[in-house]
């Protein structure tokens, strides 16, 4: 996996955002809602968890937690 240099970084966030219990993805839903986005997720029979993120009709996948949270910097928001 290549990283992009040019993408934000959660400051601290090395390994910081990997639990996907309920409390954590609240917190990232409630921190999108006040950058005007929705941030939704499905857990698979698997046990694996999908997120997307939407505003004005339009969606951006975010594999993991991770990326939900460097999204959230991204427009804007802090955890």
């Amino acid at each position: 996996m290549t990283t992009n240099k040019n993408a934000p970084e959660l400051s601290g966030s090395k390994g910081a955002i990997h639990k996907t219990n309920s409390a954590d993805f609240t917190t990232l839903q409630a921190a999108f809602a006040q950058q005007k986005h929705r941030l939704n997720h499905v857990i698979s029979p698997d046990g694996t968890s999908t997120y997307w993120a939407e505003r004005w009709g339009l969606v951006r996948y975010l594999p993991t937690l991770h990326d939900v949270g460097r999204f959230l910097v991204q427009i804007g928001g802090r955890l």
